[in-house]
């Protein structure tokens, strides 16, 4: 979406000297780039479903590049929409979550997942920014990353080179008052797993958390990727 965008991601990709490339599917026209022009993809969230495609037929072209990038082995960080896409691809389902994931919870990973490459460096848990309706099944062949009160499967890791996270490591202070702004949330009321303006505000500091993990994870990718 216009107003979504790689964050913290960014951040660390530029300062250790990559290129980062945007494919705005929301443009008309778009066009994606030739798989042997990139070394990974980012593939981030948005507001809408993966199963809107009579009303966004941009997600069908999405969904094919996806599996063309899969299938030559493309490092793959998948986030939030994108986790779903790429679970999609893989086999998995998506459907609506029992409750809206809304704010900071806390997501706990198991010891099995930590044991992975990709996840090097993880701790035992993390409060992290969490937005979506929507869930999806671990992909056959996949490990499942972690879980929250909230929702059960928080991500999963494909491979050696694949990860979908279904929160958001990625986001700055900014781009969560944005979201806040474009969803409306500043009369939300609190619900089981929602929280309000107020209490998202209260927790912002934990973005830092959430950037923690996810430069640890590009370390882990991009040293994969060298060794490879």
């Amino acid at each position: 979406m216009p107003d979504e965008g790689p964050g913290h991601a960014a951040d660390w990709l530029a300062a250790h000297g990559h290129t980062l490339t945007f494919t705005k599917l929301f443009e008309p026209n778009a066009v994606f780039p030739v798989l042997g022009d990139f070394d990974g993809l980012l593939i981030l969230g948005g507001a809408m479903s993966v199963h809107d495609e009579d009303y966004l037929p941009w997600l069908r072209d999405e969904k094919a590049f996806i599996r063309e990038a899969l299938r030559v082995g493309k490092i793959t960080l998948a986030i939030c929409l994108g986790a779903q896409l790429v679970a999609e691809a893989l086999g998995g389902e998506v459907w609506p979550n029992h409750a809206p994931e809304i704010g900071f919870w806390t997501v706990r990973f198991s010891a099995k997942s930590l044991e992975h490459p990709l996840l090097r460096g993880w701790p035992e848990k993390a409060t992290v920014l969490h937005w979506h309706l929507d869930t999806f099944t671990v992909p056959p062949g996949a490990m499942r990353v972690g879980m929250s009160a909230g929702t059960a499967t928080q991500g999963f890791v494909w491979g050696d080179g694949v990860i979908g996270l279904q929160f958001h490591p990625e986001m700055t202070v900014p781009m969560v008052e944005k979201l806040m702004e474009l969803e409306g949330h500043e009369q939300a009321e609190e619900q089981e797993f929602v929280q309000t303006a107020e209490q998202i505000r209260g927790k912002l500091k934990s973005v830092w958390k959430g950037r923690k993990l996810l430069e640890a994870l590009l370390e882990n990718l991009v040293k994969l990727h060298e060794e490879g």
